[in-house]
């Protein structure tokens, strides 16, 4: 009976050990996907703030023209 635990523990550590690879490697790729996503929203965010700029300055361009009457 000990020799059939001691079968069965041999051939389930390896298995275990085997799924807690897979999982310490799934949480490190998700982690590096979070950052990857904050990183790209915080781009997204200056990106929107350089093109409000960029249509204000336009706009400015606009009435100095209409001022200028061209």
């Amino acid at each position: 009976m000990s020799k059939m635990n001691t079968e069965a523990l041999i051939t389930l550590v390896p298995s275990f050990l085997a799924a807690l690879g897979v999982w310490v490697n799934l949480n490190s790729e998700v982690a590096k996907l979070k950052g990857r996503v904050y990183r790209l929203e915080s781009d997204q965010g200056e990106l929107k703030a350089m093109l409000k700029e960029c249509v204000e300055g336009i706009h400015e361009l606009k009435v100095l023209l209409a001022k200028k009457g061209l």
